[in-house]
């Protein structure tokens, strides 16, 4: 079985990871927080972002993960390990309350994270370079078609709901809504684990700047499509805005529920960056001695759909997890990982100087 994907199969798994969870219901929260200055937040975390991720990126990286032996890289890859785990916990919930309320009403959650468990291991089962190609595939449709949004509800938006209010309740607002928006784009990180499947990673600062720049940019068109469409009022209150945004596109008389049509071009996106978290969920916390057997995946994913289930009696307490427990969770995760990966990085680097001064003094 393959594990290399090539550097644009890397770029648009980076891109898929921030869209495609991140806009079922965070337009949401985000907006009660800083109303029609929302649209500016993206602009504001962009720049950050992706200036971490260039800098521990910069010089060769490859290596750093050449020694599986390493106690540090052991818990470099633990606490990756833990951190995918609690996006994919909160992100299958996510997916089954959003199928429940939307697609499924009479059908039981439980029935609904078993065949959604299912799905994802046989997708996850096949290999990093097929879940990739997938990916590639799916994400390419998905963006095509949130980039013609604006064009799809030209007749529904009034400028008027986009404009900026800058005023020092304002920008106090906009920190808050950063502050929650920044560790959903943070899942970018998981390119810290899939920088070692890349075959050639001559053009690897080329993918992070494409996967960081084309998820920020879809995600920047939704939610001031949102406000611009909806309003900052309907947009704070609407558990699921974008749905009632796209239920505003008027083509044609007949055509009237083409919400159904755009869900379904999204729903598989969302699938393959649940089954890439569960494939590095596998890899991460249950092959740290190098072994490539799959036999933990299975009852892995179907214990995780269970617990999706067992830890939030209602879609009320998955919200709250999501947009408070999970951010500070998710911040102080990411920070750690951000730390251990340059503190590996600095470590391999100083190793091999010192072998170059042994080289040279013999």
């Amino acid at each position: 079985m393959k594990h290399n994907i090539s550097v644009f199969q890397f770029a648009l798994i980076i891109a898929n990871t921030i869209i495609t969870a991140s806009l079922i219901t965070l337009p949401q929260i985000m907006t009660q927080l800083s109303e029609q200055n929302t649209w500016l937040v993206p602009l504001i975390t962009y720049p950050l972002v992706l200036f971490i991720l260039l800098l521990c990126f910069k010089g060769e990286i490859h290596s750093i993960h050449e020694d599986p032996k390493s106690r540090l890289n052991k818990l470099f890859t633990i606490i990756l390990g833990i951190f995918l785990l609690t996006t994919y916990l909160r992100d299958l919930r996510a997916f089954i309350d959003y199928i429940s309320f939307y697609l499924l009403p009479n059908t039981p959650i439980e029935v609904i994270s078993i065949v959604l468990s299912i799905t994802l291991l046989y997708i996850s089962a096949s290999g990093l370079e097929v879940i990739a190609r997938i990916t590639v595939i799916q994400f390419v449709v998905l963006a095509v078609l949130i980039l013609a949004l604006p064009m799809l509800t030209v007749n529904e938006i009034d400028i008027t709901n986009v404009v900026p209010i800058i005023n020092k309740d304002g920008m106090s607002n906009m920190m808050k809504a950063s502050f929650i928006f920044f560790p959903w784009m943070g899942e970018a990180f998981i390119a810290f684990y899939l920088v070692r499947f890349i075959g050639k990673k001559k053009d690897l600062n080329k993918g992070i700047l494409l996967g960081v720049s084309l998820g920020f940019l879809l995600f920047f068109v939704l939610i001031i499509t949102d406000i611009a469409v909806l309003g900052e009022q309907i947009v704070s209150d609407a558990t699921y805005p974008n749905i009632i945004m796209i239920q505003e596109i008027n083509i044609t008389d007949f055509l009237d529920r083409i919400d159904l049509i755009i869900v379904i071009i999204w729903m598989p996106t969302l699938l393959s960056k649940l089954a890439l978290t569960l494939y590095c969920i596998h890899k991460t916390l249950f092959q740290l001695k190098g072994k490539n057997s799959t036999e933990l995946l299975p009852p892995l994913s179907l214990f995780l759909g269970i617990l999706a289930i067992i830890l939030f009696e209602s879609n009320i307490q998955h919200l709250e997890y999501s947009f408070y427990t999970w951010t500070t969770i998710g911040i102080i995760l990411e920070m750690v990982i951000l730390i251990f990966f340059v503190v590996l990085k600095v470590k391999k680097h100083l190793k091999e100087k010192k072998a170059d001064n042994q080289s040279n003094t013999h």
